[in-house]
């Protein structure tokens, strides 16, 4: 496992960018090399931390016949720098917590740096006719709309972790059953492990009325989940949603998130995007401070706030260059998160991003609670 991995990853950074995708013997290798620079701080400047991160991601891929696929992917970071240095147990917290298996290795723990790989996606496809078989570690994506998922009960990602695009997975096992062009059944189960409980869910998907549409029941957490969730629109507006509610049991309430969404594309490439999630367990109070709002977001904690509004707005300035905001308020906290984004291709496969986080609060009074720069580079190959 150890040799394997160093293989890779050094062999991603001397790759040809051009040239790198590999076909022969039904073989396919992608994959990139980010190397990202993040200063943190709260109203008070004097108070930055900083710090980098190097990123590389393998993705391996072989068909050996019409029916089985077989995957592998490995992310590598080296992460070094205040963060590291400050937060106790720092490598421990890279490992996703829905992986039954600790498949990472952590080459370098010593403050303030860590070097970490873990096998992000391991797993055998087969499918033939109507059915479709996968198992192993994967992404099972069960969510429609864009910022919130309630219906993604197995692996729930932090829409502020914008440099994790593929999404984390699980060690799991997912069957689909074509019913038709237009609907499919798909059961899943995904393991549990120490910390975190078993799950299981089937979904139903069909098109109705020009809306695609998912019925959804399960286990999550030895509690009954029941939801659903849409896709459709309103003349020329997308328009989304997601309901989950979660039973009560003997010491847990009942929890309903749901989800609603509209998006809309306009002339002279301007694009615009409406959300707004209710959390019913979630705060509707003043906080004390930014560690009082759990960011660490599962199917149960979408957000930290019952309710939420998101707007999103993105504009194709040329070919080259484009930029995005989200403003995303949560009244009763007064909860206030302000993320505008850049993007630049420097060259082909080369991409540069700016990225600006601040979030604001209700305390005592309105004011600022902590504001994160990130400046990222990116090579894909």
């Amino acid at each position: 496992m150890k040799w394997f991995t160093s293989i890779l990853f050094f062999y991603s950074i001397t790759v040809n960018a051009q040239d790198s995708t590999i076909q022969e013997n039904k073989w396919t290798l992608t994959g990139y090399v980010k190397n990202m620079q993040s200063i943190s701080f709260p109203n008070n400047i004097d108070q930055l931390l900083a710090t980098n991160l190097l990123h590389n991601r393998i993705n391996t891929k072989w068909k050996p016949t019409e029916w089985f696929t077989f995957a592998a992917e490995f992310r590598t970071r080296v992460i070094w720098g205040d963060e590291v240095r400050l937060i106790p147990n720092y490598a421990e917290q890279l490992r996703n917590s829905n992986e039954n298996k600790n498949l990472s290795v952590t080459w370098l723990n010593q403050r303030p740096i860590v070097f970490h790989t873990n096998t992000e996606r391991l797993w055998v496809a087969y499918q033939k006719n109507k059915w479709n078989v996968r198992a192993g570690r994967q992404r099972i994506n069960w969510g429609i709309t864009t910022v919130w998922n309630p219906n993604d009960i197995f692996n729930t990602y932090n829409f502020l972790d914008f440099d994790y695009e593929e999404r984390p997975g699980s060690d799991a096992v997912k069957v689909i059953y074509n019913v038709s062009d237009f609907s499919n059944i798909e059961i899943a189960y995904a393991d549990g492990n120490k910390t975190v409980k078993p799950v299981s869910a089937f979904k139903y998907d069909f098109n109705k009325a020009g809306y695609d549409i998912q019925l959804m029941a399960g286990i999550y957490e030895n509690r009954f989940t029941i939801g659903a969730g849409w896709a459709g629109s309103i003349k020329e507006a997308g328009f989304k949603g997601e309901l989950q509610y979660f039973a009560g049991n003997t010491s847990q309430k009942a929890h309903l998130n749901a989800s609603i969404e509209a998006d809309y594309s306009f002339k002279k490439g301007w694009y615009l995007n409406t959300g707004v999630l209710y959390n019913s367990e979630g705060l509707l109070t003043n906080v004390s401070g930014f560690d009082s709002l759990n960011f660490k977001f599962t199917p149960l904690n979408l957000m930290p706030t019952k309710w939420n509004f998101a707007i999103t707005g993105s504009k194709e300035i040329s070919p080259l260059f484009s930029g995005k905001a989200t403003v995303l308020y949560a009244p009763g906290t007064n909860l206030l998160l302000f993320l505008p984004s850049f993007r630049y291709n420097i060259a082909t496969n080369l991409d540069a991003d700016l990225v600006w986080q601040s979030f604001f609060a209700e305390t005592t009074h309105f004011k600022a609670l902590n504001h994160r720069a990130f400046l990222r580079l990116k090579l894909s190959f």
